[in-house]
């Protein structure tokens, strides 16, 4: 006869308890199977919630900026140990960074890894194009230490090509981390990233961010005539959203910084905010943040807490978000506006992104054709710049810098390839089809499309 127990009331068999039990852990293993998704651009672990460490390597000291003031509850970072994770980050690159401080200079930050470097050929054609080196720091890879091998030699082996400086940035040098490959990782990245960072201010771009509009920095920080020492001299470009856009990560996000609804920014949907990648972020800002969640949680603690934060909330789509939890920030503590601007006086109408491909039903014959003529115009602009030897600013509408080919969800990344790559590469040969740099060029980006992209 099987036993039975009384449970609260409620009688079961041990057998009928042992069933209940394995279709709880085999939900919880399901869901936990599904974390990450659908950014998962790491690879190899799952994101196992008892076995989950983060560890920051860098140091960040916070301190209090007036005991007096709320200020006290969102610490400022320490300079000098920022001054030295800068400094032990770039000391083994190749090309030297020149580390000294330029207010209107620009950090170009791409996070990526070996999964996505298939996305990678015509995002770089198109950064080679139209991003303008005037006032570019860097570009910086930020990859998994195992992947670093296999992409620096493809982009490194004729280095004169590439207008800016590139560096590649190990990413263990920034977190040591396991279990934790999953898109809560990536957006951690973004924020801890401002450790090494030179600039005060820096693009983040995916692989599948693809520059389709000339990029000039003189066009995205906005040098203002603010006197006030207190006040930034210099402020960076952001998309507008309102909130109602990302619903459902602005309460996670209030939730894990213990910030109430309604104080810091207004809760009404249609209220103003910052969209998503690409976006330019303040170093100050970031670095902010990431002390208010040590102050909320200890030091050893704090990203093992945002990668375990609330899981079972991700299948209705509840998350925090990096760019939630920076905005938040900077709304509580008053710096949003001294740090960004959407519109300016003299700044020309910009958006960091426009027409984008993120579900299979972005993907068709309508906005295939309008990215294509969206790649042509831009690329008809940009030789305009190149024969006139300067920017020229297009005042008769706003433009988007980017787009982003997401398409994670059964889009092969092929296909954006083949519709928008021959583009770039057919504008490369016509700048100046005798030039023996254009020719090393599209060897260089050929070779690469050879090595990453399988048909």
């Amino acid at each position: 006869m099987a036993e039975i127990v009384n449970n609260g009331g409620y009688f079961l068999s041990r057998a009928g308890r042992s069933k209940y039990q394995f279709y709880v852990i085999g939900l919880i293993i399901f869901l936990l199977l599904l974390n990450g998704y659908p950014k998962f651009i790491f690879k190899e672990k799952y994101h196992i919630p008892w076995l989950t460490d983060v560890r920051q390597v860098q140091p960040l000291e916070c301190y209090p900026v007036n005991l007096s003031t709320v200020s006290q509850h969102w610490p400022y970072f320490d300079q000098k140990t920022l001054s030295l994770s800068i400094s032990n980050a770039h000391k083994n690159n190749e090309n030297q960074v020149n580390l000294k401080k330029d207010s209107l200079s620009l950090t170009i930050v791409i996070v990526t890894a070996k999964p996505e470097f298939h996305r990678l050929p015509l995002t770089l054609v198109a950064l080679l194009i139209h991003l303008d080196p005037l006032h570019i720091k860097e570009v910086m890879f930020l990859v998994p230490p195992r992947d670093i091998e296999l992409l620096k030699p493809l982009i490194l082996t004729s280095a004169s090509i590439w207008p800016w400086p590139i560096t590649f940035i190990s990413d263990d040098i920034l977190l040591k981390h396991v279990h934790t490959d999953s898109y809560r990782l990536q957006m951690m990245f973004k924020l801890v990233v401002a450790q090494i960072i030179v600039t005060e201010f820096y693009l983040i771009l995916d692989s599948d961010c693809v520059a389709v509009w000339p990029i000039h920095v003189e066009h995205l920080l906005w040098k203002t005539k603010n006197g006030n020492l207190n006040t930034p001299a210099v402020r960076a470009l952001y998309q507008y959203e309102e909130r109602d856009d990302r619903k459902l990560w602005w309460p996670a996000s209030e939730s894990v910084l213990q910030v109430k609804s309604n104080t810091c920014t207004s809760s009404s949907p249609s209220s103003p905010t910052i969209g998503v990648t690409p976006a330019i972020l303040s170093r100050s800002i970031a670095l902010r943040a990431l002390c208010r969640l040590q102050y909320l949680y200890g030091h050893q603690h704090y990203l093992i807490r945002l990668a375990n934060w609330k899981l079972i909330n991700l299948i209705w789509g509840s998350m925090w978000t990096e760019y939630t939890i920076y905005f938040l920030t900077s709304e509580c503590t008053q710096t949003f506006h001294t740090n960004h601007f959407h519109m300016a006086p003299s700044m020309p109408p910009l958006n960091l992104y426009g027409l984008s491909v993120y579900y299979s039903t972005d993907w068709h014959s309508f906005n295939r054709n309008q990215l294509r003529e969206i790649v042509k115009t831009g690329l008809k602009w940009r030789q305009k710049e190149f024969e006139f030897g300067s920017s020229i600013i297009d005042y008769s509408q706003k433009r988007s810098l980017f787009t982003v080919l997401q398409g994670r969800q059964y889009i092969n990344p092929i296909l954006f390839h083949k519709l928008l790559y021959p583009l770039y590469i057919e504008h490369l040969k016509l700048r100046n089809s005798t030039s023996t740099i254009v020719e090393q060029t599209i060897n260089l980006l050929d070779n690469m499309v050879k090595q990453l992209i399988k048909s």
